[in-house]
C-alpha cells in the first residue's frame, strides 16, 4: 500500500521525468526552425554550410527537413529512462530501510551517495544538459524528502557536497 507521502514522491519524480521529455519533443514550426537553421549556418564551419543550406531550402519550400534542434539536444529518451530508473531504485531502496535500524544513517548515506554518483555520471554523459536549475531544485527536494521520510535529516548536506549538477 502506497502512503500519501510515497505518492507525493512518485509524483515529484514523474514531474521531473515529464519535463525532460517535453524538452526533447519536437513540433515543426517553420519560422522557429528557419531561425535555428540560419543561426547554425552562421556558426558553422565552411565545409558544413552546404548541408545546412539544403535544410533551409527544404524548410522554405515546405518540404520535409531535419529537426534543427537536434544539434542542441544532449540527451535522449534512453537517458531519461536511465534517470527514471536511478530515481526508482533510490525510492525503492529508501522505502525498505527500517526506521528502527541501528545503522539507519549509514545505510541512507550510502544510498544517497550512490544515487548522486549515478546522476552525476549521467549528467556528465549528457554534457551537463540533463539537470538544469529547475530540475536540480526538484531532484534535491525529491531525494531529501525521501530520506526524511525514513527519519534521515541530513540529506541536503550530502546532496550538496556530492552533486555536480
Amino acid at each position: 500500500m502506497i502512503t500519501e507521502k510515497e505518492e507525493s514522491i512518485i509524483n515529484q519524480k514523474q514531474g521531473i521525468i515529464e519535463d525532460l521529455k517535453v524538452c526533447i519533443s519536437y513540433t515543426p514550426n517553420k519560422e522557429n526552425d528557419l531561425l535555428c537553421l540560419m543561426e547554425q549556418y552562421l556558426k558553422a564551419e565552411e565545409k558544413n554550410r552546404r548541408k545546412i543550406l539544403k535544410e533551409i531550402e527544404r524548410c522554405i519550400n515546405g518540404e520535409k527537413y531535419e529537426n534543427p534542434f537536434l544539434a542542441y539536444n544532449h540527451y535522449d529518451e534512453k537517458d531519461i529512462r536511465k534517470l527514471d530508473n536511478i530515481l526508482d531504485e533510490f525510492i525503492d531502496k529508501v522505502r525498505v530501510i527500517s526506521k528502527t535500524s541501528n545503522d539507519l544513517d549509514q545505510k541512507v548515506e550510502e544510498i544517497l551517495v550512490d544515487t548522486i554518483f549515478k546522476i552525476n555520471e549521467l549528467h556528465d554523459k549528457c554534457y551537463g544538459e540533463l539537470v538544469d536549475s529547475w530540475r536540480s531544485i526538484r531532484l534535491i527536494e525529491l531525494i531529501a524528502s525521501s530520506a526524511k521520510g525514513v527519519g534521515y535529516e541530513n540529506a541536503i548536506d550530502i546532496i550538496n557536497k556530492k552533486r555536480l549538477w
